[in-house]
This record gives C-alpha cells, structure tokens and sequence, in this order.
C-alpha cells in the first residue's frame, strides 16, 4: 500500500506541478475544481482513519516533542490545533457511525461535513441517514444549524449548558496587526439574537439606500455598518430604538413537556437551539411572532395584489426562515416572493409565497423562472414546466 500511495502522490505532484490552469476554458477549469476537490477529500478521509490508528497506538509519543495527539497532529500538517482535535475526536466517533465513515471514505463527505454529522450524530444515532442525505443537498451552514438542532433535541442537560454559556459570557475587543478594531462577543444564543435584531431595521435602511445608489455590498459589510448606526442612535440623542421581536419555534409537545426529544424542536429562529425552560420565558417576557394567533386559517388566506395581510406574513417568514433555494441559506435581506407572478394574475396565498435571498429573486424573475420543491430544498425551472401545487 505504501508504494502504491507514494506513487499515486508522485503522479498528483508532477500533474500539479505541469498544471497551467490558463490553457483551459470556464468547462474545464470548473471540472479541474471538482477533481481537486475529490483528491483533496479522499486525501482527508485517509489522514483522518490513519491518525486514529495513530492515536490508538500511541505513536504521536516516539520523539516525546509533543503534549497531547492534537499538537503532534498539527505540528505534522500545519493546522491549528483546534482542528486537528476535531480531526481526532470525528475520526474516534466514526467507530460508531459505519455509514459516516463510507461517505468519507468514498469521497461524499468533506471533513467540516463530517465532523458536524459525527459530532450531532453521536448525540442522536437516528439522525445519522438523515444528515447524510442533507449533507449532498444542503450547504455547510444549513448542515450545521441542522447538526445543532439534533444535538439540542437530544440532550439531557440543556438548561445547565444553557447556564454554562452564561456563566462563559463575554465581550473582548482588540486591535489587529493591520489597525483593524476587532469585537467578539459570545453568550447564550437568545441574548446574542436580541443583539442581532436590533440591527436588522439599521440593515434593511442601508441595504435599501445602497441599491439606490446603485452600490452593492456584501452582508458582512452592511451589518457593520447597522452596528455603527445603531451606537450613534442611542438615547443620549434623543433617538428611539427600533422595536426587536424574538421569533421561538418550539413543537407544542416539548413546550408542555419542558425539554425536547429527539426529533423535536427549540429554537429562536435565526439565531439557534435554545432549552424549552428558556423558550418558555420568552414567551412570557417578549413580544412574540406566532402563527395561527388566534386560530385564523392562513391556508384560507387568499387575494390578487402584492398586499400579505400579517398573519400570512408571519405564517412565510416562519416556514422560509433562509432562502428556498437549495445550498444557499442566506438568511439576511430575504425578500417574499411570489412563485407565480402578480403580473400573471399569480395569488398572495401560501402556497404561492415564499422567500428569496436578492441575488436568486432577481434571477429568477430575469429568466421567467419558477420554484419547484420544498423550502431550502428548492431549485429553479423553466415556467412553461412548472405546474402550480395549490
């Protein structure tokens, strides 16, 4: 095996070595991306069953340079030693979860794919087939917030690790080498979020102000810049705050019972898993967004024209909580949509709503196209092949 694999790396080395990228077309140099990117994967999957190996029999110890598995891993392929950890620690838990590891081994699964999947898995094994199978559809973030779900679901001391975090709570600022002022801030997820959404109204100002002026700027920038407009309207200046709501999507038997099950559900929606403990206290001290208020049947809810009455709001916003598109998982700027257009005499109804990050909403009206699966799993067809499922 050792020969053959020095050969085989041989081989890779010379062909990178020859490579001149600038010869092929868009085509090809897509295709040399996705083939790089097989090697880079089996190559992971490879490490990652050897260093178990590795670990198991002590020989991280031989020359005695290293404290622990993790630093002799890092020192050895130069990566930090939080990542060769969650090397380790993913390719000890694949000892229990065989079909995990033939994704990794056949090349399905990236190594963040799979340290997310093994690390939520383990906490759920019942989960396992359903993450893997998100994991070719869904991009890294949805896998991850998915992988929270399951591990949140499934454990047994939430509210103490809830406390654990509080207990953790911190704010740090500091200067990088560059002159850049850097801010880090971590807690439990409920109180992060309430931070997050008295930025949203500063956001949706400057996102609509720099599509005036015909400026594009990416997320990351925009939420900066709410963060500096926000801090300049306190009320040392006489400006109100904008209204905050917190969004929870709790499934009504663990909010009875008190704790989630597998499979169940708890969460501040754009934000995280929280304890059931947690969501029932906001739910008594905040203002919250809940479908079916009153009982209103938003199914029922139905009318030509661009107007959404708002129940049928909430009722969207709840089931498209990131963009339909699949892989995407935008989850800030998202703009309704109307699958079948106004224009074409398409309702505002629930069937026909749902929400589009700008860059997959514009497109899709560019090109006359039409939304076809479900939420976060959906991707475009033509309109003369899209058949309405009301």
């Amino acid at each position: 095996m050792f020969e053959v694999l020095r050969r085989s790396v041989e081989q890779l080395r010379k062909l990178v070595d020859d490579l001149e990228p600038d010869r092929f077309d868009g085509a090809g140099s897509r295709s040399l991306v996705a083939l790089f990117d097989e090697v880079e994967r089996l190559g992971a999957a490879g490490k990652a069953l050897a260093t178990r190996q590795v670990v198991a029999t002590g020989a991280w110890k031989h020359d005695g340079a290293h404290r622990d598995a993790a630093s002799w891993l890092s020192g050895t392929t130069g990566t930090t030693v939080g990542a060769a950890r969650a090397t380790i620690e993913t390719a000890e838990r694949l000892r229990e979860l065989p079909a995990t590891e033939a994704a990794l081994r056949s090349g399905a699964l990236s190594v963040v794919q799979a340290d997310a999947i093994a690390d939520a898995a383990s906490a759920d094994p019942t989960a396992e087939g359903d993450l893997l199978a998100r994991a070719q559809y869904d991009g890294v973030r949805g896998l991850r917030n998915e992988c929270a779900r399951v591990k949140a679901a499934a454990c047994t001391d939430a509210h103490a690790r809830y406390d654990r975090v509080h207990a953790a709570r911190s704010l740090r600022s500091w200067t990088d080498a560059d002159g850049a002022g850097r801010i880090d801030i971590r807690g439990p997820v409920d109180l992060t979020t309430r931070v997050l959404k008295r930025l949203v109204p500063f956001e949706k100002e400057l996102f609509r102000q720099a599509g005036k002026e015909g400026r594009r700027e990416s997320s990351d920038a925009l939420a900066f810049d709410a963060l500096i407009a926000w801090a300049a309207s306190g009320s040392a200046r006489g400006r109100p705050r904008p209204d905050a709501e917190t969004v929870v999507r709790v499934d009504h038997a663990a909010l009875v019972r008190g704790h989630t099950e597998p499979g169940e559900v708890c969460e501040v929606v754009g934000g995280g898993p929280i304890p059931v403990t947690v969501a029932q206290r906001i739910l008594e001290d905040s203002f919250v967004k809940a479908v079916l208020v009153d009982g209103t049947d938003v199914l029922a809810i139905s009318h030509l024209g661009r107007l959404i009455p708002a129940r049928l709001r909430t009722a969207v916003e709840e089931l498209h909580p990131e963009c339909d598109m699949e892989g995407c998982n935008v989850t800030f700027g998202l703009e309704i949509d109307h699958n079948l257009p106004v224009e074409q005499q398409g309702p505002t109804a629930l069937w026909n709503l749902g929400r589009l990050c700008a860059h997959d909403h514009e497109h899709k009206h560019r090109h006359d196209l039409r939304l076809v699966g479900e939420p976060g799993r959906m991707r475009f067809v033509p309109a003369t092949e899209w058949t309405p499922r009301c």
